[in-house]
């Protein structure tokens, strides 16, 4: 009789295993208490089995207390709770006495009742309605442990059964330890490498933190990527703005990079980590206007990737750093959105781009045609979209960087320069006001007085409370001996800034 219990209890397992998916957790010395995990979130957390021949209801309850500890320091231990367990126990034979209270109502303890223990007991010769019972508990077909004739069963078949089942689960355990070993870190030391070197350059050029160094050296600069410098999306992978903030990404790179590099393999890495550098600067490109730099994005994208074989195989994503992962990604995208000046539409960005590209690549052995396809399709037109929707937000500051451009040009006294300049402003369809302003500016001192004059007339219809032009066109009429319109231009100018000395004493000088 208990080599006959045995067995159904070992293809119980088998069944959960095997064809259901369930993963052993921990599995006693002597193979008598294995703890079972669902594939899928289901009624029970965890599913305890127990080989057991009760002799009195107390041993049930005792073991029933017991095991509500041991899950009590399984929850201190990191565990996510609440944690419901069913607790079947295979016996030869029920109890001689009653069953105890917390065998027939249920165990309920932990913090705030965190742990609910309902427990049940199969016994020989209830076998058939006890596995009834346990199949509706479980909400699974239990046919194939129903079927087993264990009248005759011998100690070579219960070993072959339990090899069955150890030797699947350390199958598992074998593909689990490969999934993180697939090459060792290769390009992670190179991209390291790449930005520790580049902060030095930067350094020697002008400083990590000097605007005009990080745009010369390839920053991302919306009004540039307007012009045309597409190669911007990728260069801000490899800079970094300030020392704090190469340490930071230096060390979480380090970190990171690693174990995406092994889970991957170092091509598919490599193709990972710049999509989703890439995916960061067109996302930052589309929703934020500042200067940006900073391997951030591509970082993000590596957390991507990971969040990506939790879609995979979550069982072995939480049980490896999933956890650790997710409150990671949480506390830096919280960071961004509470400390200023950090580019969090860019660690979005870069999230999502290791998402999809983790998608495209896929994991080694993973072969889903129609998820590389799909996500293809999905990375190519959001970035695409992103793309033509940053360009469209960039038109008005690229207008207002080409003035600012403009006006540099012209206090160095460079003035062919910024005529030039500015007219390829002016037909480029980048006409501002301020750009007609100053290329009026450029043409007076060129000795272009008409074309100026024309500017100025231009900026004033389209804006009649612009002063400066009003003040120019005076001087422009006062110079070709047309005072009365000089003299019209130069009361409109002090009209809309009448403390201004400048106006005054011209006006002075014009009033007969």
């Amino acid at each position: 009789m208990v080599l006959e219990q045995d067995y159904v209890y070992w293809s119980f397992i088998e069944q959960l295993v095997i064809e259901h998916k369930y993963t052993i957790l921990a599995i006693s010395q002597d193979g008598n208490e294995v703890m079972l995990e669902p594939f899928r979130k289901k009624q029970f957390s965890i599913i305890r089995v127990k080989r057991t021949d009760v002799d009195w209801g107390n041993t049930l309850a005792i073991d029933i207390e017991q095991a509500g500890r041991k899950f009590e320091q399984l929850l201190k231990t990191g565990v996510r709770g609440p944690l419901t367990v069913l607790n079947i126990y295979f016996s030869s034979l029920p109890p001689v006495d009653d069953y105890p209270e917390v065998f027939l109502k249920g165990y309920s303890g932990g913090k705030k009742g965190s742990i609910d223990i309902t427990s049940m007991i199969l016994v020989k010769d209830e076998l058939k309605q006890g596995l009834d019972k346990l199949s509706d508990t479980l909400n699974l077909p239990l046919d194939t442990v129903k079927d087993v004739d264990s009248s005759d069963v011998s100690e070579s078949q219960l070993h072959e059964i339990r090899t069955r089942v150890i030797s699947h689960q350390n199958k598992l355990r074998e593909e689990e330890k490969r999934l993180f070993h697939n090459g060792k870190p290769f390009f992670t030391n190179i991209f390291l490498g790449i930005q520790i070197l580049m902060f030095f350059v930067l350094e020697l050029f002008g400083g990590s933190t000097d605007t005009n160094t990080l745009i010369q050296f390839g920053a991302k600069f919306n009004p540039l990527i307007y012009d045309g410098e597409w190669w911007r999306f990728i260069t801000p992978v490899f800079l970094h703005i300030g020392f704090l903030h190469l340490l930071m990404n230096s060390f979480a790179l380090f970190y990171i990079g690693p174990a995406v590099e092994r889970a991957y393999g170092r091509g598919k890495f490599l193709f990972i980590y710049l999509v989703a550098g890439v995916s960061g600067s067109i996302v930052s490109f589309a929703f934020s206007p500042f200067l940006s730099a900073g391997a951030s994005g591509a970082i993000f994208g590596c957390f991507g990737a990971l969040l990506f074989i939790g879609v995979y195989n979550r069982k072995v994503f939480f049980r490896t750093m999933g956890s650790n992962i997710l409150v990671v990604v949480g506390i830096n995208l919280a960071m961004g959105f509470v400390i200023p000046n950090i580019d969090n539409a860019g660690h979005i960005g870069g999230l999502i781009g290791g998402f999809l590209a983790a998608s495209i690549v896929q994991l080694p052995n993973q072969k889903k045609w129609f998820l590389r396809v799909g996500g293809l399709i999905i990375t190519v037109a959001l970035l695409i979209g992103l793309f033509l929707y940053g360009m469209d937000q960039s038109k008005a500051q690229y207008s207002e960087y080409r003035a600012m451009k403009g006006q540099e040009l012209i206090q160095n006294e460079e003035f062919e320069e910024a005529y030039t300049y500015l007219q390829e402003a002016i037909s480029s369809d980048q006409t501002s006001n301020d750009i007609l302003f100053l290329l009026s500016v450029a043409a007076i001192q060129l000795e272009k007085y008409d074309e100026a004059a024309e500017h100025l007339q231009q900026v004033v219809s389209n804006d009649d409370s612009y002063h400066q032009a009003h003040f120019n066109l005076a001087v422009l009429y006062a110079n070709q001996n047309k005072l009365d319109l000089a003299l019209e231009q130069v009361s409109k100018a002090l009209e809309y800034d009448p403390n201004n000395e400048n106006y005054k004493a011209f006006q002075n000088e014009l009033s007969p």
